[in-house]
């Protein structure tokens, strides 16, 4: 049996917030950064599983970066110029 849990997460408000799955040990996640030139990008990535924030951490600064679509739909909350 595959146990899915999803998380959502707020780092620093207006700043860094994500969202975590760990099925079985793996992660993932797609963590939105909020620059102070006042746009946006996000990323995703997967990482060890062991430690939510420090996985969340590693997939802001080594992740791969989504299109502006892909991003939008995952974070459609976010009314922000996103970062080219």
């Amino acid at each position: 049996m595959t146990m899915l849990r999803g998380k959502y997460y707020e780092f620093a408000p207006d700043k860094f917030e994500g969202r975590y799955f760990n099925t079985n040990g793996y992660g993932c996640a797609v963590v939105a950064s909020i620059g102070h030139g006042g746009d946006w990008a996000a990323y995703i990535g997967g990482c060890p599983g062991h430690r939510e924030e420090e996985d969340l951490d590693f997939v802001a600064r080594f992740g791969a970066k989504l299109s502006e679509h892909d991003a939008r739909h995952f974070f459609p909350e976010i009314d922000l110029p996103y970062r080219p």
